[in-house]
Order: C-alpha cells, then structure tokens, then sequence
C-alpha cells in the first residue's frame, strides 16, 4: 500500500530457544549496519509467552515480516499468535512475509513441524483455529514462493 507508513523496515518472528544463540543478534546487527531498522525487543520485559501490546504494534508497524520456522517453532502460543498477526496485516495491511527453514525441511510443510497437536491441548479452540489458519496460509505461501534454508 502505497499510502502506508511504517515505523520498522523488518520485524522478526521466532521461537528463541530452538535458534543458535547468535543467530537473530548477527541477522539484526548485519541489517541494522545497512540501514534497515528492524524491530527488537526488549528480552527481559518483551520476551515471555504471553504476546505484549508494543509486540503486536510492532508488528502492524512493519514494511515486513520474517517468520523463522523451525523444529518446535509451533510449541511456542507466542510465536503462533505472532504469526497469527502477521497474516492479518499480510492481508489487510499489505505488509510483505518473508520465511527462513531453520534446520527444518521445507518440504516437510509448516504443520508436522515440531509436535503441535501435543502443544495445543488446553488453548482455547477459536485461538487453536486462527493458529491452524496462519500455519496454513504460510505453508500455502512456502509452497509457492522462494524461501531460505538453514541447516
């Protein structure tokens, strides 16, 4: 959308604890240092599992989303509501998604990855559904767009 103004160029959208310790700090430092402004969050007041309101603003406010799938991204509800976010603004918003495997197969599709049946027990079922959503539309749009893979 031509008329939106975005206060971040990338926000990235991930579960910390199956990434390498340096991964996202070198990727965010590396973008930062030619001037792309990518989101970060605060990790001791932004980071539990429960998603904050600057996190979903950030999120709205965002040219562009990076989502990092890897083997247990799906057991993280905050990751999942992340997503959830993302798509709605991919869709109503027109922010741009962008996807990266990390030691995961892109052919195994989003859904199998980790053990998200499992992980889901207890959630209420709506939010389940909009998860289920987001997991669908990204793997329809991995099977149709170029992505990167990390192994």
């Amino acid at each position: 959308m031509a008329s939106q103004k975005w206060k971040f160029d990338v926000f990235f959208n991930f579960r910390q604890q199956d990434l390498d310790k340096s991964f996202v700090a070198d990727l965010h430092k590396r973008l930062k240092d030619i001037g792309i402004n990518v989101f970060k969050p605060d990790v001791n007041s932004e980071w539990g599992e429960q998603i904050s309101t600057k996190i979903l603003e950030a999120i709205e406010e965002s040219r562009i989303a990076v989502t990092i799938f890897s083997k247990d991204y799906t057991s993280s509800p905050r990751s999942l509501e992340e997503l959830t976010k993302i798509i709605e603004c991919v869709d109503n918003k027109g922010q741009e998604f962008f996807f990266v495997f990390y030691k995961v197969k892109p052919s195994d599709g989003l859904s199998p990855i980790g053990t998200f049946e499992a992980d889901i027990k207890g959630f209420d079922l709506e939010k389940v559904q909009r998860w289920k959503d987001a997991l669908r539309i990204a793997d329809d749009m991995a099977g149709s767009r170029d992505y990167f893979a990390m192994r």
